[in-house]
């Protein structure tokens, strides 16, 4: 059987090669790595590095070489040392080749020797290798680190895991960073993954790393692998108690963590704890908002359910603190809403079982700007397509366990989703941006036919179709520039009912 393995370009066939190096010290790590970049034999190949939080000059060695071949070499930095199993498992489940090698200690790389392998273990489905074999036979170890799991911890200082994962947000990075480094609550564990940024992130995150060591742990993908392959690099290193997925362009006030940690201790039934945020732009302007709620309360599940079904209510994910326990019960199949509204379907299944916590104060400095995933949605209609398909799949949920206060609100919230069409038409029109809002103008009138009678949509509907003499486009675009009901929120809304006003801390 032919033995060949892949060009790089040829990367997202099965055939690639996932060389994994674990344990190695100083010497031995840089001799490894030349034996692998001076051969021939194997052209398709990715490198993955485990270093075992080591202070031997190792990780440096790694970081110069990813310098050399940012494209083939994955780095990934512990915390805290950890022992070679878990490394091994850890790394196993960030490769993206069809067979793995897992170079540790005095293994050698002996190119010739991997070869006579791989057509056996092809030939074989019941051989197994040593340190060879399909990644997709690879079965995680689960708790490898020998760390206490969430549950049997005891202590009135719970670990807390934030993960950071980026994108080309070095502009935002040391801000965010900074802000966890400021936080008044002190266990803390920093889980980032940097997803092949092509500005200074990766090296921000490095001096952040030097600042704080044995507080952070790293990962630097060789390439782009999307949004949620980012955020499980985070994910697969959290052993807290609590769990918040910062978004790298965001920033918490100082008393975040503490706030959320100390009501999620007090009531130890609720899911999460959800802040308030403020809006901060890319220039460092910050805008107030009224919180959505007038009162920092504890909510039963059915009724935040129910209050899902018409609004976000945290409209970033970095607005909430997790039980980590509670999410890692949750099991939600991949689908079409996964990559932009994942978390919400989380936080709804959430309230299924438990009730939430909502802290009225702005804990949050929460980014919008041109380059941040929302606007993308925004100018792909995914806000609206997205939310439409949302509200299907949540009312499914939710009458099928018998949550029918939520279920019975689908039809107001498409409704809803059909009014908001028109606020996405209205802020594009005024962007100048013509072809999108017309999109939004008829999206809205095909997910709720009944808005042709909306006077709103009656204005833009004459922008481009004229019906009314003496409208004429500058009227038009002077009208919706005054209309209140297309900006913010301006409004709080009183708790829903059976909630529980949570004392100041």
């Amino acid at each position: 059987m032919n033995a060949h393995i892949a060009t790089d370009s040829q990367a997202a066939k099965p055939s690639l090669l996932s060389i994994v190096i674990h344990d190695y010290d100083h010497d031995a790590l840089a001799h490894c790595l030349e034996a692998i970049f001076c051969q021939n034999r194997i052209g398709g190949f990715e490198v993955i590095i485990c270093d075992n939080a080591t202070s031997d000059g190792s990780w440096e060695i790694a970081n110069a070489w990813m310098a050399r071949h940012p494209d083939r070499i994955t780095l990934n930095r512990n915390q805290l040392p950890m022992n070679a199993a878990g490394n091994s498992d850890k790394s196993i489940q960030m490769a993206g080749g069809k067979y793995y090698v897992v170079l540790t200690r005095d293994r050698k790389f002996d190119a010739t020797y991997i070869q006579s392998v791989i057509p056996r273990l092809e030939a074989d489905p019941l051989l197994i290798h040593a340190y060879i074999g399909k990644v997709k036979d690879h079965r995680p170890l689960g708790n490898w680190n020998g760390k206490p799991s969430p549950e049997l911890k005891r202590t009135d200082n719970p670990l807390v895991s934030i993960n950071v994962h980026n994108y080309n947000y070095g502009a935002y990075l040391r801000q965010c960073l900074d802000s966890i480094a400021a936080q008044t609550y002190g266990n803390i564990e920093i889980c980032f993954s940097d997803n092949a940024s092509s500005d200074e992130s990766w090296q921000i995150a490095l001096e952040f790393s030097r600042h704080y060591p044995h507080r952070m742990s790293m990962t630097r993908n060789r390439k782009n692998l999307g949004a949620s392959r980012n955020l499980i690099n985070c994910l697969i290193h959290n052993q807290g108690k609590y769990m918040l997925m910062l978004c790298s362009d965001d920033a918490m006030q100082p008393d975040f963590v503490e706030r959320c940690v100390t009501l999620l201790e007090r009531h130890p039934d609720a899911a999460f704890a959800m802040v308030h945020r403020s809006i901060i732009d890319e220039a460092g302007c910050v805008t107030e908002e009224p919180p959505f709620y007038d009162r920092t309360c504890l909510i039963p599940g059915e009724e935040q359910a129910a209050v899902y079904m018409m609004a976000a209510v945290n409209p970033s994910i970095s607005q909430i603190l997790y039980n980590r326990e509670r999410t890692q019960v949750k099991d939600l199949a991949a689908g079409f809403n996964t990559r932009w509204f994942g978390a919400r379907v989380l936080d709804f299944t959430l309230c299924l079982d438990h009730p939430v916590v909502y802290i009225k104060e702005p804990l949050l400095l929460n980014r919008v700007h041109g380059g941040s995933d929302g606007a993308a949605i925004d100018a792909n209609l995914m806000q609206c397509t997205g939310q439409y398909v949302l509200l299907h799949q949540l009312a499914e949920i939710a009458g099928a366990h018998g949550l029918t206060k939520a279920a019975g609100r689908l039809g107001e919230a498409t409704e809803k989703v059909g009014r908001l069409c028109l606020r996405y038409c209205a802020r594009f029109l005024l962007q100048n941006e013509e072809a999108t809002a017309l999109r939004y103008l008829h999206l809205g009138q095909a997910i709720f036919p009944g808005i042709v009678t909306d006077d709103t949509f009656r204005m833009l509907h004459d922008y481009w179709y004229p019906t009314t003499q003496g409208k004429t486009r500058p009227k038009i675009l002077a009208a919706l520039t005054n209309q209140a009901n297309l900006a913010l929120r301006s409004v709080s809304y009183s708790a829903p009912p059976s909630s529980i006003e949570c004392r100041a801390i």
